[in-house]
């Protein structure tokens, strides 16, 4: 099943298994988890049998994870919305407001590339943050190869 393309995905380092997938856009409706681009994005995990992934937007990145509890996409849970402020504060400069769709997604992406080097280059110092990406997520990137607009299956 193709569910199209994806703006950014992490690869495992030696071998085409997708370990997190990222989505960037400009705003997401309310509720999140009924957004077509958090639903694009479970339909993508489901896809490739990924478990985490990301929708993130100049204001709030939301964190989806595969909880294994319904077959199909949907097992996928928003389980975390954070402050992309908060989450890029390691690698964006301090903004007098939040960056465009189109300034995010080079953000987002040396986040991700530091995030899977290092993640204490990586993550702030914030337990919100830190409670929601680490260990799990933390893990799954880890050493990953971090890919622009992937296919996603």
């Amino acid at each position: 099943m193709d569910t199209g393309r994806i703006d950014l995905a992490v690869f495992a380092r030696d071998y085409p298994e997708t370990r997190l997938v990222l989505e960037v856009k400009s705003a997401v409706s309310s509720p999140p988890q009924d957004d077509p681009a958090v639903k694009q994005v479970a339909r993508h995990m489901w896809g490739a049998n990924c478990h985490y992934g990301i929708v993130m937007t100049p204001t709030t990145t939301f964190i989806l994870r595969d909880d294994f509890t319904a077959p199909g996409p949907e097992s996928i849970r928003l389980t975390d919305a954070l402050p992309t402020s908060k989450t890029l504060s390691r690698v964006s400069r301090r903004m007098n407001e939040p960056p465009s769709a189109a300034q995010l997604e080079p953000l987002a992406r040396e986040w991700l590339e530091r995030l899977a080097t290092s993640y204490e280059e990586a993550l702030p110092e914030d337990p919100e943050v830190v409670r929601a990406l680490f260990p799990e997520i933390v893990s799954a990137v880890a050493e990953g190869r971090v890919v622009d607009e992937a296919v996603a299956r």
